[in-house]
């Protein structure tokens, strides 16, 4: 399978953040790895459906802005790629399918 991945622009903050936190020498392969990805760009519209969820999806501000972001191109995209048990069920929830590789629930 030879598909694009595509993803909102806070994924790169969020997966910087991260890295610089947890091991900064291996911020050079975080770079490359982020810059195999396609972006969307987060724009008042998605931020706006983020805000919008029914009061039974429970997912938190950053994984709401994420999951906003896959309604929103949903033709362009086959799913969400999540290893959070909330994150899954909201999205599971909205229609969305849920990718997890390697996990072990």
């Amino acid at each position: 399978m030879n598909s694009k991945m595509v993803t909102s622009t806070l994924t790169r903050v969020e997966v910087k953040r991260a890295v610089n936190r947890i091991n900064p020498q291996k911020m050079v392969v975080a770079n490359d790895v982020l810059a195999q990805i396609q972006y969307t760009e987060l724009d008042s519209q998605t931020l706006q459906l983020a805000e919008a969820f029914a009061p039974d999806i429970t997912l938190r501000t950053l994984d709401a802005i994420h999951v906003a972001s896959v309604l929103r191109i949903s033709g362009a995209v086959t799913g969400i790629i999540s290893y959070d048990k909330q994150m899954i069920s909201n999205a599971k929830t909205m229609g969305i399918e849920v990718l997890s590789p390697g996990a072990k629930f």
